[in-house]
């Protein structure tokens, strides 16, 4: 009996900044810093950024200055902004996907499990108004843990008001589907772009057709 869809952001109706695109190697470029070595620190630190202990701006800033930045003094979070907003690509089809699930299915629970910084969510919300496709938002700032983790799946889990056998994840990770298929969710492994539109539907309906009958 699935009562709650949790539906992850990067990879599902956007595409993944950081790893997809050269917003990471042009802020390195711009600021006189090794690429690879900022990518890295952009990785290892995301937790930061994406669990809302620091703002995205403070991260980067230090992650220059840590390299060894010439210019971290003349740090331009409004360049940033633009420099992430121009990287981001809309998936509109998922998108309009997801609001026909949306529209079709009110008995269902649409949540928005994502792992993102609060500035890189709100940026991207203001643009493309994806938070309205949800009834409840998840985001990891907003939860304080970041995905795959359990303390996550947990909180995001009890705001709900779901069970994890209640639940279907839909992510493009890995590792978030192995984590949530271990603690007895039910799983979308969106490992294409056109994986949800071509299976969200279908898998929402089955599992409404359970509900109905059991």
């Amino acid at each position: 009996m699935v009562q709650t869809v949790l539906i992850d952001a990067g990879g599902v109706l956007f595409n993944n900044v950081t790893e997809e695109t050269s917003f990471v190697p042009d802020i390195a470029r711009r600021y006189a810093v090794d690429p690879d070595r900022l990518l890295r620190g952009v990785q290892a630190s995301a937790h930061l950024y994406e669990s809302g202990t620091c703002h995205v701006h403070e991260v980067l800033r230090h992650l220059l200055e840590e390299a060894g930045s010439p210019l971290v003094d003349a740090f331009d979070g409004g360049w940033v902004d633009r420099l992430y907003a121009g990287s981001v690509r809309c998936y509109g089809p998922n998108v309009a996907e997801v609001a026909t699930v949306a529209c079709a299915h009110p008995e269902l629970a649409l949540v928005l499990a994502n792992n993102e910084a609060q500035h890189w969510d709100n940026l991207k919300n203001a643009r493309y108004r994806h938070y309205g496709l949800f009834g409840r938002l998840c985001s990891s700032w907003r939860v304080g843990q970041v995905k795959p983790s359990a303390e996550y799946f947990a909180a995001t889990l009890e705001r709900c008001g779901a069970q994890p056998h209640e639940a279907l994840m839909v992510d493009d990770r890995a590792a978030v589907i192995t984590a949530a298929r271990g603690l007895g969710m039910r799983t979308l492994h969106v490992t294409s772009s056109e994986v949800l539109r071509s299976r969200l539907r279908t898998a929402v309906g089955n599992l409404v057709r359970g509900i109905r009958t059991h």
